[in-house]
């Protein structure tokens, strides 16, 4: 090596030589001092103290710098910092070119562009496109999250940072894991491009597809999101999430499950609230409550359910053409109600529902449980139960208010209040129709054995007539109320 010039660098000096090149080239603006190093095929500027150099808008400062002119490339050491437009980059160490205007940076690098910081041990940097990558583990810090990952990609242009393998990013309330993610600096988003999980203390999320917002902490899901938690499973197409709110929003083949009580929701649209558990479902919802194994499904416009108190008991209101299966109990009305304070189901307009081989009619009917069996019913007003004896013949029984009683599961005795009446057809052993009873009590009591009138007992002045078989008058067939509506009774096939 010939070292054949040691110079105290002045800004004449600078002038001149910034001169001598090309705007394409490094320009010298700044060192203490300038030492000229001759390697033979190689003539080396070492700049010492202050250094700074500029190419095309591009500025560099360090301690010490390998100023290669001629190939046009800097090997720059000690508190490196680069700056272009609104991005700044600091280092131990960096090679620069400055023909394709490349850079390689390693130790403690940081990237920052005001908004965030980009830290890792190794950084390519291009100047062209303004864009880094790392592959030896990177950190990004923003204002309430940290991101890591094995590998990264910086764009500057528009302010992405693409996150590769073994992706993780956590803030106070909770922690995501991710194979691949985009974080938007400006939004403050991060956009999920594959299999991605969200835990916190309160729930679990899984999709393939979306975002969070960071900052205002808003998640939006898709392609087989999920969200979990102790007692509750919501799935759809697309879910989006408000973690400020608890409320969550989900479209597409929705599926929301209370796992403890082993009941469901499915629908195209549902809204979920996690505050108060409650679920809001639209688009043809279905209810399956499969906690006892005579499962019961349920059709309506719209589903409703929430938590009634701290104990986790709930209620559920379904209205507007509700429709309701189970082996033992089908019904239909315009709404339903069900609390779990009384085990209670409250039909309203125009309720329809066969229990048994019994059909219930009235302007309201109640129905209560006990232990997943049938206890107990209450109708009110215009109040009326049929039972066919054949296609032309029906046990019927009207009155303001009917109460009914179940003993292990079957209907075994019935009270009428006000304006009771009652038509039944007598059989002797062997089923042959012995007459049609028709009495008018305004009180009676019912006894019934395999669907059947077993006996009845009048309670306040009754008027009754039996008429032998072959001379039942018209009026003596049908009571005022009566309506046999089977064709309406709904079938299992009707529920997907």
């Amino acid at each position: 090596m010939n070292r054949y010039a040691t110079y105290l660098l002045t800004p004449l000096l600078l002038l001149m030589m910034s001169r001598a090149f090309p705007q394409t080239r490094i320009q010298i603006i700044n060192a203490d001092l300038m030492e000229f190093n001759d390697f033979g095929d190689r003539k080396i500027r070492t700049l010492t103290g202050n250094v700074k150099l500029e190419q095309n808008g591009v500025y560099l400062a360090c301690e010490r710098a390998d100023f290669d002119a001629d190939a046009n490339t800097v090997d720059a050491f000690g508190n490196v910092h680069i700056q272009q437009d609104t991005v700044d980059i600091y280092a131990d160490k960096l090679f620069y070119n400055g023909n394709d205007r490349k850079a390689k940076l390693s130790g403690n690098v940081r990237l920052t562009d005001r908004k965030m910081t980009l830290r890792t041990a190794q950084l390519d940097y291009d100047m062209n496109t303004r864009t880094g990558y790392y592959n030896t583990g990177g950190e990004l810090k923003s204002d309430t999250s940290v991101l890591t990952s094995k590998i990264g990609y910086y764009y500057a242009a528009t302010r992405d940072v693409y996150f590769k393998k073994e992706v993780q990013l956590t803030n106070p309330s909770y922690k995501l894991t991710a194979d691949t993610l985009r974080f938007n600096i400006g939004e403050k988003r991060a956009y999920f491009l594959g299999p991605t999980y969200i835990r916190s203390d309160s729930n679990h999320i899984y999709c393939e597809r979306g975002y969070y917002d960071t900052e205002k902490e808003i998640t939006q899901f898709s392609k087989h999101a999920t969200l979990l938690n102790e007692e509750q499973q919501l799935r759809a197409d697309s879910i989006t999430y408000d973690k400020l709110t608890g409320m969550g929003y989900a479209t597409g083949n929705v599926y929301w499950t209370d796992t403890i009580r082993r009941n469901s929701i499915k629908s195209s649209k549902a809204i979920y609230n996690e505050k108060s558990s409650s679920v809001l479902a639209t688009g043809d919802p279905i209810f399956v409550d499969a906690a006892d194994k005579d499962t019961m499904f349920l059709k309506a416009d719209t589903l409703y359910s929430a938590t009634i108190d701290s104990g986790g008991r709930r209620w559920f209101h379904a209205y507007h053409h509700v429709v309701i299966y189970k082996s033992s109990v089908r019904a239909r009305c315009d709404s339903v109600y069900y609390s779990d304070a009384d085990s209670t189901f409250r039909f309203y307009e125009n309720p329809i529902l066969w229990v048994d081989a019994n059909q219930l009619t009235a302007d309201t009917i109640s129905m209560t449980s006990s232990n997943k069996q049938l206890k107990h019913f209450t109708m009110v007003k215009n109040a009326l139960i049929v039972n066919m004896v054949d296609t032309l013949r029906f046990n019927q029984i009207q009155g303001k208010k009917m109460t009914g009683f179940f003993k292990d599961g079957d209907l075994h005795r019935l009270y009428v209040e006000g304006n009771g009446e009652s038509i039944y057809y007598g059989e002797d052993d062997s089923k042959k129709l012995i007459g049609v009873n028709k009495a008018v009590c305004s009180n009676m009591m019912i006894s019934i054995k395999e669907d059947k009138v077993e006996r009845i007992t009048f309670l306040d002045k009754p008027t009754a007539v039996l008429y032998p078989p072959e001379d039942v008058p018209e009026e003596a067939l049908k009571l005022k109320l009566f309506k046999w509506l089977i064709s309406d009774k709904p079938e299992r096939g009707a529920f997907p």
